[in-house]
């Protein structure tokens, strides 16, 4: 009986480390929506540094200006090809 036990435990304990494994890769997007987040988050960067450049905007515009770059990347990614 108890080498039933042990063995029941230690295919149960390694049925549990294996599960994480099995789906640790995850899901695998097309080049073309890789290609899209990428050109989307170009854009955002791009738009970031505009709002912090030396003569961007400042205080509450720079705010708005980095929320609006936000959803618009937001956005982009949503229209992206899966």
């Amino acid at each position: 009986m108890n080498i039933l036990t042990r063995s029941m435990v230690g295919l149960a304990v390694a049925g549990c480390l294996a599960t994480p494994v099995a789906f640790a890769e995850g899901p695998k997007h097309s080049p073309a929506h890789e290609a899209a987040v990428q050109k989307c988050t170009a854009d955002y960067e791009a738009a970031a540094a505009a709002a912090h450049a030396p003569k961007g905007p400042t205080g509450n515009a720079r705010k708005h200006a980095m929320h609006a770059a936000a959803e618009a990347k937001k956005a982009c990614v949503a229209r992206a090809p899966k």
